[in-house]
């Protein structure tokens, strides 16, 4: 049986730290890969994954439950991937062991210390030609792409977190999707 997120989040705001567990098992495969494409670099996508569940365990009364636990969790790691390239440099970056606001250490609050998610990106030739289309796109087509395929997030949801007209994310969908187009299609040749 699948559990709702919010009734997960319910559950973990009551104490059950297996609820955590369960969230970021869901979708930490997807945020990864969504922060790996867009930092383009795995120490930082490590970093801000790392980073995005911290904030998710210290704001989780800030998710209001009639929201989709996926459009708050890709808004967290937007603004947390945001501060970071705006920055320029390392953040001091907060441990897990660093105790919460009830004094109870973070990795108590996880019930596994697993390792990070597997390598993301399949080798190969169609990955390759992929991933070069890719690198074409302008960082805000990219964004937007990202966060649909990864995420799943509607296009109001996006429009909703990146703070402009959903006109907008659909025009540079578009733009995005035809560049790829092109660009696979000429690869091809």
């Amino acid at each position: 049986m699948n559990i709702a997120d919010a009734e997960l989040v319910k559950a973990f705001k009551e104490g059950d730290t297996g609820a955590l567990d369960e969230l970021i098992s869901r979708y930490k495969d997807r945020l990864y890969a969504y922060l790996l494409r867009l930092s383009r670099d795995r120490d930082a996508a490590d970093d801000l994954l790392q980073e995005v569940f911290i904030k998710v365990i210290k704001k989780i009364n800030f998710y209001g439950e009639r929201e989709k636990f996926s459009a708050w969790l890709f808004t967290v790691a937007h603004h947390a991937a945001m501060d970071y390239f705006r920055s320029g440099y390392r953040r001091h970056e907060e441990s897990l062991d660093a105790a919460g606001e009830d004094g109870v250490p973070l990795t108590d609050m996880l019930a596994s210390r697993e390792p990070g998610p597997d390598k993301i990106l399949e080798e190969g030739e169609r990955a390759a030609a992929l991933q070069a289309a890719f690198d074409h796109l302008s960082a805000d087509q990219r964004e937007i792409f990202l966060m649909r395929h990864y995420s799943g997030l509607s296009f109001k949801e996006i429009a909703d977190i990146l703070g402009v007209p959903i006109g907008t994310v659909l025009a540079r969908m578009s733009r995005a999707m035809a560049k790829v187009r092109t660009e696979l299609a000429e690869g091809k040749d």
